[in-house]
């Protein structure tokens, strides 16, 4: 005798006897019993159910309910207790809400339902179905947390996949084949849902697959995305729509790769990514969030948009109507102590003291740097221009040194021709310019520097100044700082002085160049073939450097390439300013 099947309906309605039950029984959704459709047509009544409802989730603990319709929702049927006294076999379907009975007669049957915590799936959605593949968008709820893991079987497999993303893509399937997929969920609480099946069924061409988007070459402008996709049949175009799906079309390609241009900066872009293949047949969507840089800040700039009155910040922006100044448009730093310290030769948190810098301002668009103490022979090296040393030096401005060396200006010769000066071409442009690696190397702009000096040093920052900006030059990468520089650092009240005067004490306390020891500059003196100018110790501008015969401290000085970019820091000496230049090339 066959093997018939015994139907339980989920509707709300009390257990009533069924006298005689035909094959039209099987489909019956109205009365909560339990049907034999065998040609043997026995009775079953309500008395052979009882139903059992765990009395909190997890314990497993069991009572008998009165209830007279099965749980709509807040228990899972315990497919392992449920059984019948006779053999009968009880199977629960979750998408009809029944109990069925497998079995040829009556029957005494138990049927357990498990408490669970709020966690229920109640639709799935197939999105997407290809000869491969298929796509499942889950609607699952939580009522005391969050559904962070879904769990999937194909064809009621007790071995479950687990995901944590929904849509869920099942892959590597066979077309043309129907699956009973099977789906629950568990939440934060590690609370577990009802079991929900879906049939679904393959096509004949399986469509495009994107497995993984890249992304390559973000700027504050756009980026550059290549898809991984797999297709049975050629794929013949990418589509990229960027912000919304469908509404905000970007462009589509021929090949896997596609770049946007033309974003703006420092936002935050979704694009959605799908292919077609040559029989027309779509990927799935791919969906990726992207978020551009920030446009680069020149340091140029970023140190011009610190001025925004005279004196503010210590910059003074060098107008022709501005009294006694350089009128170059230039951004000069001027007074005692201001935050214009820069980090340059290193990446390391904490800036070395070797790698620590000053602005002496900006000048068109390059920044012009300067060491902010003495350079030794570490940096400078012991031969070409190399004289002699002072130990256990300490004053107010430099600070305590164990050592200082100084250097003479020219040893070859008598010449006071920069370009001749081996000062220039061994210890500056040869042994120190070579400490940097070439990142910071290619940051150094190869300048046209002025070196024709002016005849008297009882003169004013804009007469040194105005000598400077003529005559002879020299193109090069290191240097020494100009006298002009020197006087235009002190305080905007010192620029009518003659720097023969610096000595003053007003004056120097309140120039952040001045460091209380000889100091060389670049500029000769032009009515003499020997001598060069140099910032005494006591602060005043001198003109009595023999280039051969005295020593002096070296500070080296150079200009920033346009290019370089401003990243972090204040300016302090302890938050230098932090630089970058990804464009920045070798010369």
């Amino acid at each position: 005798m066959k093997k018939k099947v015994l139907l339980i309906s989920s509707m709300l309605v009390t257990f009533i006897l069924v006298i005689f039950v035909s094959l039209n029984n099987t489909n019956n959704e109205n009365k909560n019993v339990l049907s034999n459709t065998n040609k043997d047509t026995e009775v079953i009544n309500s008395n052979m159910i009882t139903m059992m409802y765990e009395t909190d989730a997890g314990t497993g603990i069991y009572e008998e309910t009165k209830d007279t319709s099965w749980p709509e929702s807040g228990y899972i049927f315990n497919d392992t207790l449920s059984g019948c006294e006779n053999g009968g076999e009880l199977e629960y379907n979750s998408i009809n809400k029944t109990v069925n009975l497998l079995s040829n007669k009556s029957d005494n049957c138990y049927v357990y339902f498990d408490k669970y915590d709020g966690v229920w799936i109640d639709n799935v959605s197939i999105t997407n179905v290809t000869g491969s593949s298929v796509t499942l968008d889950i609607s699952a709820t939580s009522e005391n947390g969050n559904i962070t893991t879904y769990y999937y079987s194909l064809n009621d497999s007790e071995e479950y996949q687990e995901t944590t993303s929904s849509p869920i893509t099942i892959n590597d399937l066979n077309k043309l084949t129907e699956y009973k997929i099977s789906i629950y969920a568990i939440d934060s609480t590690n609370a577990r849902s009802n079991i929900y099946e879906v049939i679904v069924s393959t096509t004949d061409e399986s469509g495009p697959v994107i497995n993984s988007v890249s992304i390559s070459d973000i700027t504050s402008y756009g980026f550059t995305l290549t898809v991984d996709a797999t297709s049975d049949v050629e794929i013949e175009r990418y589509y990229f729509y960027i912000n919304g799906d469908g509404e905000n079309y970007a462009g589509t390609s021929t090949t896997p790769e596609y770049t946007f241009n033309t974003l703006t900066d420092n936002s935050n872009y979704t694009i959605i990514i799908f292919a077609e293949n040559n029989n027309g047949i779509f990927s799935n969507k791919y969906s990726i969030s992207i978020t551009t840089e920030e446009t680069p800040i020149l340091l140029a700039d970023y140190i011009k948009s610190l001025y925004t009155s005279q004196g503010v910040n210590g910059i003074y922006y060098h107008t022709s109507s501005l009294a006694n100044s350089a009128g170059d448009n230039s951004y000069r730093y001027s007074g005692a102590n201001p935050d214009n310290y820069v980090c340059f030769g290193s990446d390391a948190e904490t800036c070395p003291s070797d790698n620590l810098y000053r602005i002496i301002g900006v000048f068109g668009s390059e920044v012009k740097l300067i060491k902010w103490d003495y350079a030794n022979s570490n940096l400078l090296g012991t031969s070409g221009a190399y004289s002699d040393n002072y130990y256990n030096v300490t004053n107010e401005y430099l600070g305590s040194h164990n050592k200082v060396d100084a250097y003479l200006w020219n040893n070859n010769t008598k010449n006071n021709k920069w370009e001749e000066s081996n000062l220039n071409s061994t210890n500056l442009n040869n042994i120190f310019l070579n400490t940097f690696n070439l990142n910071y190397k290619n940051k150094i702009a190869n300048t046209i520097w002025y070196v024709s000096g002016y005849r008297t040093y009882d003169a004013t920052s804009k007469k040194f100044y105005n000598a400077e900006s003529i005559g002879t030059t020299w193109s090069g990468k290191i240097g020494l700082m100009y006298v002009s520089d020197y006087g235009y650092a002190a305080s905007q009240n010192s620029w009518s002085t003659n720097m023969y005067s610096y000595g003053n004490n007003s004056i120097k306390k309140n120039n952040w160049l001045y460091m209380g020891m000889h100091e060389w500059t670049i500029s000769p003196i032009s009515t003499s073939t020997s001598n060069v100018y140099y910032i005494n110790a006591d602060g005043r501008v001198v003109d009595d450097g023999g280039v051969n015969n005295s020593n002096a401290n070296v500070r080296p000085c150079f200009y920033l390439k346009p290019e370089v970019t401003y990243i972090s820091g204040n300016g302090s000496k302890n938050s230098p300013f932090r630089i970058d230049c990804p464009t920045c090339t070798a010369d």
